[in-house]
């Protein structure tokens, strides 16, 4: 049994050397950077903060995922509507073509708005192999200082160095040490209670960044107690601080540190995103609404900006303003060429939100329903056509 394990943990480390050898080139360079600054060299704090940099690292490096996240979960929380549209309408239906047919068309809508259900999970999926060589690099910190682990070196860190991390500690716990092996070193009192404290501290970050977005990025409509995705972020909530408890005792201390670390960064990228650029229908929306109207009363300015495309100029060019008739402004409004001075009547401005119509009177929305239809409808006559010639 213990062979087998051995030789599993061996196969783990074969098919994840690739991104510990990067990290290990990563954790080595912000130690050096850290000693040029001052600190000391060897054995201490500046092997521990070089994890709080790799982390630091990797995050700055996702940045990109994280904004195609935030987009995704948005266009996600706009489609809602429309996903219980379709819902409701292959409600009780459990068969294997209306199955499908549903599906179809949840991928159909997620693809006509250039997004994608899976979106929101990338940054979480990029970092799962990071984490998880961090733990396999770090559990092979001993071995290597010893001189019994089956490489001389992973990536930077060779023997010497791995004595160092080996050495360096947070509050007396070593770097590489962690619940589950507490007792093969020299104070497991101080490991144990160090872990304890980073794990509380994990599920403490871990919920409030949980509650920061169900509380104020969240539009009201996505706020939905039967909204499946609503649900679900309730379940993760109180579900996901939880896992920690369990598996807090197997990763290492350092492995903590980076996990902790991870959770503060996100605290202050969704505080930054919440102020500047929240998203649209949520109280943080309606909390930027205030502060930007509250700026502009103190500049004394006007509440609400007057828009671009005002009917009436506002700078006096002592003409008298020329009314237009329905024919002309409409001709006027096709071809761009509007009087300065001209009065288009009200009624025949275009409403904003209005779609425009074809010769056919349909939207390029509703043609497009009409294509799919249309297409859907072939496939079912082809499927049972070829189930008539089976017959």
């Amino acid at each position: 049994m213990i062979t087998t394990h051995h030789k599993e943990l061996q196969s783990m480390d074969t098919i994840l050397y690739p991104i510990m050898w990067v990290i290990s080139y990563i954790m080595y360079g912000v130690h050096e950077l850290l000693t040029m600054i001052g600190m000391e060299s060897g054995s201490g704090p500046a092997w521990v903060l070089s994890i709080v940099g790799l982390t630091v690292f990797i995050r700055i490096l996702i940045i990109p995922l994280f904004n195609k996240q935030t987009r995704a979960s948005r266009a996600g929380q706009e489609l809602q509507p429309e996903i219980k549209k379709i819902q409701k309408k292959y409600k009780g239906r459990t068969d294997q073509v209306s199955q499908q047919r549903q599906q179809e068309e949840m991928m159909a809508l997620y693809r006509d708005h250039g997004t994608s259900p899976f979106a929101a999970c990338m940054p979480m999926l990029i970092q799962m192999p990071i984490f998880f060589a961090l733990f396999r690099l770090l559990y092979a910190v001993l071995p290597l200082s010893n001189g019994t682990y089956a490489r001389e070196s992973i990536g930077a860190i060779n023997q010497d160095v791995a004595t160092e991390i080996a050495r360096s500690t947070v509050f007396g716990a070593p770097i590489s040490s962690s619940i589950s092996t507490r007792n093969e070193f020299s104070n497991p009192t101080a490991v144990l209670v160090v872990a304890v404290v980073l794990i509380a501290l994990m599920m403490i970050t871990l919920f409030f960044s949980q509650k920061q977005i169900m509380t104020k990025n969240l539009p009201d409509s996505a706020r939905d107690p039967d909204n499946p995705a609503y649900k679900m972020q309730k379940y993760m909530l109180y579900g996901m601080p939880l896992i920690y408890v369990f598996s807090g005792a197997v990763f290492q201390v350092g492995v903590l540190v980076y996990w902790l670390t991870g959770n503060i960064w996100n605290i202050g990228q969704q505080t930054w995103l919440i102020t500047n650029n929240p998203a649209p229908g949520s109280e943080a929306y309606r909390a930027r609404e205030l502060r930007m109207r509250e700026k502009r009363r103190k500049q004394g300015l006007p509440e609400v900006e007057e828009s671009d495309d005002d009917e009436t100029p506002h700078v006096q060019t002592g003409q008298r303003a020329q009314p237009l008739g329905k024919k002309r402004s409409k001709k006027a409004r096709q071809t761009g060429s509007i009087p300065e001075n001209a009065i288009v009547p009200e009624e025949e401005e275009p409403a904003a939100e209005e779609e425009v119509r074809g010769p056919d009177g349909l939207t390029d929305a509703e043609r497009a329903q009409k294509r799919y239809e249309r297409r859907m409808a072939e496939r079912q006559r082809s499927k049972k056509n070829k189930k008539k010639k089976r017959r």
